[in-house]
């Protein structure tokens, strides 16, 4: 049986890029992390900031997705699995602020994985037509 093809080439490849760019923000991230459990506290200025720009990112993933589902209703997954990191972006946002280091760094590498399958998949979607990002 053949593969569905995916309606909206556009809606595609925004999500692509999205989560390639959030994918990088994950291992900017750990490098950051890594300064700073490393002893250089002048790192946890910049991995703050980036934590804003991931989720940042993870949103716009979120829209990407609805776009890509507005024209494929069939095609949930996509939109699921943004929401549900945007989900765990937060909460480990929440962990990060209030200073539970295990659970922050458990999540955070849990996140880098998510969001590296969650990239890897939309390379997988095939298009069909080149529509708009209706």
């Amino acid at each position: 049986m053949a593969a569905r093809g995916v309606n909206g080439r556009g809606a595609v490849t925004l999500l692509r890029v999205v989560a390639a760019l959030a994918c990088l923000e994950t291992l900017v991230q750990g490098l950051l992390a890594g300064m700073l459990l490393n002893g250089d506290v002048a790192s946890i200025d910049p991995h703050g900031f980036n934590a804003y720009v991931f989720e940042l990112l993870v949103f716009l993933q979120v829209v990407a997705a609805v776009l890509l589902w507005r024209s494929n209703r069939w095609l949930t997954w996509p939109l699921m699995a943004a929401v549900g990191i945007l989900a765990a972006t937060f909460a480990q946002t929440a962990l990060g602020l209030a200073s539970s280091l295990a659970a922050h760094v458990a999540l955070g590498v849990a996140l880098c994985a998510m969001e590296t399958v969650f990239a890897l998949r939309t390379l997988a979607l095939r298009t069909d037509a080149p529509d708009a990002l209706s």
